[in-house]
């Protein structure tokens, strides 16, 4: 090289340096921020309950997180924490979770803030929502606020609650069952047939009103009754509720229970639905069938006769849930025929309870467990090559950004020769996951995009970008903590002043209650002295009355035994024999006096007798005797 070239290959070389380490520097940043969010979705470990939508009527949408995108709600999607569930006007919604429905009016907007294994809560941001409770367990679990009230049950039932129908109030109606509602500085129990309404400062009760949405969500409890499916695998695996009106149950002496659909011959399990990427999970499967949900999300499926059927397993009081239960073959190193053209595929298969399921998300060892744990059968490897039931698509279905549609993905040119050597891996998740997916980083631009334009470097600085994000980060933060220091402030001084205020009333009521009992005691005092000048009057005459009354006899006549009395003197008889005549003398010529006659002694009054014996005949003589004289002359006679 001659030296008056040496400038001007130097100049080259720096160019090429300084174009190269920005080129760099933008895939180093997407590779770690790809590996960031994996690291995020998979930090801790993914929840083992979920619900799903189980109606839709009308225009519902489905959200990530409140402010995120959303996008038109479809039935069987997964309900996980942080979604956002509106309606508009004239459209209605249900979800399911176990036991427990949830329903919202039209013009609604609903959160689902925490449902994981432990709890599950709510929050209303406007409109109307009824809640079903079946199961004591889900009680201490479950909560549901608004803005002006916190509604918790204390036994299974059925409430309903209306947020900012009327400006800045809630109303709590508990059509079935009670629940507890802290709202405005004041806690109360409401019960069946009872509502409270709550402001801001001020909480009432009143009856409780019901309307055509009541109606409508007491049509579909009383239609959704699945007697067959609650006794093979309990209430609490979401989805169980449509099985019977779209299957049959049987049992195995290999796979136990066994629920059979009613479909095609030629149908196969994960067929017919869509790919969707749901964080924490990864892949989840969406079928389109109305019973399509906990026959994808638990248990097995088999082949019995040359048809499908699925095996729930073991009977469990909450089953763990997981997004797909399939097995992934294929890869970028797995060709297959799609038209003429080949192309790297990825396929799937459903398990069948002697293969392990192996998931790509954090999972622990106990619930890993739980799910390829069997009671009925031998576990046994799948033969290399033999996949019952395989489904399997192009590859780059599962790189754009929306979600893998199954029946509209090309189908191979000879799937009956399919025979992956290896099983494979899940798909790596999309360039673009769904909107609102990860919401940490929802302002950075797309990386397909940054820095070019055209195919050409452009002015973009993705320094300063990163620089001006953070910058706003920070204002919005400074700006979230004032506002949150202000309305805590806000809500210290108005909670100082109800505390004043009940302070207040508790002591009025004190002094009312008080005096009431002072009136209370006086009057209590006044009626005991009349009561005991009543009773002493009234002893009084009672005796006065008894000294007044006359002896009354009684009309049976009353016969008293008369005392002992001695015997009268026989009366003296002159002596029948001749008796000497007297000499004369001068006594004979005197005139003789008449001999005085014997006294009669009358017998004594007899006593009275304290009663009146019955009457005899030897009381007759007795009676007579005692009435006559010595001589037997009656007394009344004489």
């Amino acid at each position: 090289m001659t030296p008056r070239f040496a400038p001007t290959a130097a100049l080259l070389v720096l160019a090429a340096f300084s174009t190269s380490v920005p080129a760099q520097t933008v895939l180093q940043t997407d590779a770690l921020e790809q590996g960031q969010m994996q690291d995020d979705t998979q930090l801790a470990e993914a929840p083992g309950r979920a619900g799903r939508i189980s109606l839709v009527q009308g225009k519902v949408d489905i959200g990530g997180d409140v402010g995120a995108e959303s996008s038109p709600a479809q039935l069987n999607w997964p309900i996980t924490s942080r979604n956002l569930i509106s309606t508009a006007p004239g459209a209605r919604t249900e979800l399911r979770i176990g036991s427990t429905a949830i329903r919202l009016d039209s013009d609604s907007s609903l959160e689902v803030t925490e449902l994981d294994d432990d709890s599950l809560r709510l929050r209303l941001h406007y409109g109307s929502v009824s809640v079903r409770v079946m199961n004591v367990d889900v009680v201490p679990e479950f909560e549901l606020r608004t803005a002006q009230a916190t509604v918790r049950l204390t036994q299974p039932g059925r409430l309903r609650v209306d947020a900012e129908r009327e400006r800045d109030t809630s109303l709590v109606s508990v059509l079935d069952g009670e629940a507890q509602v802290d709202g405005a500085g004041a806690s109360l129990t409401v019960r069946g047939g009872r509502a409270a309404q709550v402001r801001d400062e001020d909480v009432r009760t009143l009856q409780a009103q019901r309307d055509s949405f009541d109606d409508w969500s007491l049509t579909r409890d009383q239609a959704l009754v699945a007697a067959q499916s609650s006794r093979h695998i309990g209430t609490e695996m979401t989805g169980y509720e449509e099985l019977d009106r779209y299957g049959s149950w049987s049992t195995s002496s290999d796979y136990g229970s066994l629920w059979t659909p009613q479909v095609a011959a030629d149908w196969t399990p994960y067929r017919d639905g869509s790919w969707t990427f749901i964080a924490p999970w990864g892949w989840t499967w969406v079928d389109n069938a109305p019973w399509g949900y906990a026959p994808f999300h638990y248990g097995r499926w088999v082949q019995v006769r040359n048809r499908w059927a699925w095996a729930p397993g073991r009977l469990e009081r909450r089953p763990v849930w997981s997004p797909a239960l399939v097995g992934w073959v294929g890869g970028s190193n797995w060709n297959v025929g799609f038209q003429s053209h080949n192309l790297a595929a990825h396929g799937w298969y459903p398990l069948s309870p002697y293969d392990r399921y192996v998931p790509g998300y954090r999972l622990s060892g106990e619930r890993l467990r739980r799910l390829n744990d069997w009671r009925h059968g031998t576990r046994r490897e799948q033969q290399p090559g033999r996949y019952h039931g395989l489904t399997v698509v192009p590859r780059e279905q599962f790189g754009g950004r929306g979600p893998v549609i199954v029946p509209r993905a090309p189908r191979p040119n000879r799937p009956e020769q399919l025979a992956p050597g290896t099983p494979g891996s899940a798909p790596p998740p999309p360039l673009v996951a769904r909107p609102g997916w990860n919401r940490d980083r929802r302002d950075l631009p797309d990386r397909a995009n940054v820095g070019r334009t055209g195919g050409e470097r452009s002015g973009f600085d993705r320094m300063q970008f990163e620089q001006q994000a953070r910058e706003r980060g920070e204002q919005e933060r400074l700006m979230r903590e004032r506002n949150n220091g202000e309305r805590l402030a806000r809500e210290r001084m108005e909670g100082q002043e109800r505390a004043l205020r009940e302070q207040g009333e508790r002591e009025r009521m004190g002094r009312e209650f008080e005096n009431r009992n002072q009136m209370d005691r006086m009057r209590f005092q006044v009626e005991r002295n009349d009561r005991e000048r009543f009773g002493r009057e009234r002893m009084r005459e009672q005796a006065e009355r008894i000294q007044r009354q006359p002896v009354m006899s009684t009309n049976a006549p009353v016969f008293a035994r008369p005392e002992s009395r001695p015997e009268p003197r026989p009366e003296s008889r002159p002596d029948p024999r001749p008796q000497p005549r007297p000499e004369p003398g001068p006594m004979l010529n005197a005139p003789q006096r008449p001999a005085a006659p014997p006294q009669m002694v009358a017998p004594p009054a007899p006593r009275p007798q304290p009663s009146a014996p019955a009457f005899t005949p030897a009381q007759r003589n007795n009676d007579q005797r005692a009435n006559t004289d010595a001589r037997g002359v009656s007394r009344v006679e004489r």
